[in-house]
């Protein structure tokens, strides 16, 4: 999972099906990769935050900007 700033991370809660929304200010790496600094938006603070499996995000711009776009991807042969 990666986000960039502008990007929204919506986080689900199993247990009791509320939806916190929030928006990614900045990473501390410049290729999207976790953690992020998040802006929640209702408490309007800012955490530091690594990506749980009940994340989201909606990219604000392109999936990926065009300076970290890798190379080559190598797919790999998961059939056994």
């Amino acid at each position: 999972m990666y986000a960039f700033a502008g990007d929204q991370i919506f986080v689900t809660d199993r247990r009791t099906a509320v939806t916190r929304h929030g928006e990614v200010v900045s990473g501390d790496h410049p290729d999207g990769h976790p953690p992020f600094w998040v802006r929640w938006q209702d408490t309007g603070e800012e955490e530091l935050w690594f990506p749980c499996p009940d994340a989201a995000i909606e990219h604000a711009g392109p999936t990926y900007p065009p300076e970290y776009v890798p190379d080559r991807f190598v797919a790999l042969d998961v059939r056994s």
